[in-house]
């Protein structure tokens, strides 16, 4: 793959602050550092679409340019669409006073659901008697297809950004998985809690396990290129602070995740503030958003430092 870096941000389970960190490393990659950003909505529950647009100027939007969704949909007749056209330019703070520029938006719709939990045609079955490797290398390439929508979709514009981040849904079904085909990266969000070091080892073993499958579909339909997204980073969020310091449980967490994931970890992290939430209500970033629990959010520099790290490892 060439031109943009493709980042994806992923976990099987939700509330833990992946779209409001892919908006806000978006966000701040193009508001702080001038890149060249697409933020791509393969979640149906379409939260990275609406922290940057509103639901009548999406609904709008929808009508006239369509979604991810729409482009699926004629993925999957074999019929030809144009990704340009569906692509939202500079959504970020449109109307409004501030604005942020050099990020664009792939929104995503409801009408995604239920697309994503369906399964893979059958590798060997009906088998051809007649010529049966070649009958197997037509389904190992009519298999792979599945997995190939975003890759093939986003290696249309990818020499026109800097970077790509991809917001997946909670799971690691079908949408999920053409992200990690699509992807260089993928970076995983977690609250520092029990579970969590469990939680992420598991993860990876199953990306692991999808990625072999991909590969040896690859290869029986004769491609060589094609491969999952590595793991890029540990990102955590929601760290719950007592008074000045860190709570004894999720510094713990902390240190246990670090300690199995020793070169993951960012070293920068977000804590439990109101002020995203009023940020998310204004479809802007928290260093935008002009309220009193964002301005006093906004001087943590959460994300900014964050987002240090993130062009640190992945430029």
């Amino acid at each position: 793959m060439g031109g943009a870096k493709i980042v994806s941000f992923i976990n099987y389970k939700g509330g833990v602050g992946k779209t409001t960190t892919t908006y806000h490393i978006g966000c701040s990659l193009a508001y702080h550092y001038g890149k060249k950003v697409l933020l791509v909505d393969i979640d149906p529950q379409t939260n990275l679409t609406f922290l940057c647009v509103d639901y009548d100027s999406w609904k709008r939007f929808k009508l006239t340019n369509g979604t991810i969704a729409s482009l699926y949909e004629k993925y999957k007749k074999k019929r030809s669409s144009d990704i340009k056209r569906v692509i939202w330019k500079d959504p970020v703070g449109q109307g409004q006073f501030y604005k942020v520029r050099n990020l664009d938006l792939l929104p995503c719709d409801l009408d995604l659901l239920g697309e994503d939990i369906m399964g893979m045609p059958a590798l060997f079955s009906h088998m051809s008697a007649d010529n049966p490797f070649q009958h197997l290398k037509m389904q190992a390439k009519e298999t792979l297809r599945g997995w190939l929508f975003l890759k093939e979709l986003l290696s249309r514009v990818e020499n026109s950004y800097d970077f790509i981040l991809i917001d997946c849904p909670p799971n690691i079904y079908m949408m999920t998985q053409n992200a990690l085909v699509a992807s260089h990266y993928y970076v995983v969000t977690t609250i520092p809690e029990y579970l969590s070091s469990i939680g992420l080892n598991i993860l990876q073993r199953k990306v692991k396990e999808i990625g072999k499958k991909v590969e040896e579909t690859a290869k029986l339909a004769g491609r060589e290129d094609i491969c999952l997204a590595k793991l890029g980073g540990i990102i955590f969020v929601k760290v719950r602070i007592g008074r000045s310091i860190l709570t004894k449980q999720h510094s713990n967490n902390m240190e246990l995740i670090r300690r199995d994931f020793p070169n993951h970890c960012f070293e920068h992290y977000t804590t439990e503030l109101i002020g995203y939430s009023e940020a998310a209500e204004k479809r802007l970033p928290i260093w935008l958003a002009n309220t009193e629990n964002a301005k006093r959010a906004a001087k943590k520099l959460e994300y900014e430092n964050i987002t240090i790290e993130f062009l640190r490892r992945f430029s």
